[in-house]
């Protein structure tokens, strides 16, 4: 059992090590939509990175949130 833990640790340590190419992805992200919508000013408000660990692996949650607008 406490095997599991720290291999399930490790892992979530690893996925959290990867926080930097995660945020490159988000910004790719962005970019990719303004792409889009040339018309448009696309600008990252937010973003969120959540890891969980489960039996077979592990989630990466990210959630970017975008202010479309015209411009001007």
């Amino acid at each position: 059992m406490v095997n599991k833990e720290i291999e399930e640790e490790e892992v979530v340590d690893e996925a959290i090590g990867k926080i930097d190419q995660i945020r490159k992805a988000a910004g790719d992200f962005r970019k990719n939509v303004a792409g889009l919508v040339k018309d448009m000013h696309v600008e990252s408000q937010d973003w969120h990175f959540n890891v969980e660990s489960h039996e077979k692996g592990v989630t990466v949650d990210v959630a970017i949130k975008l202010l479309i607008t015209k411009k001007k």
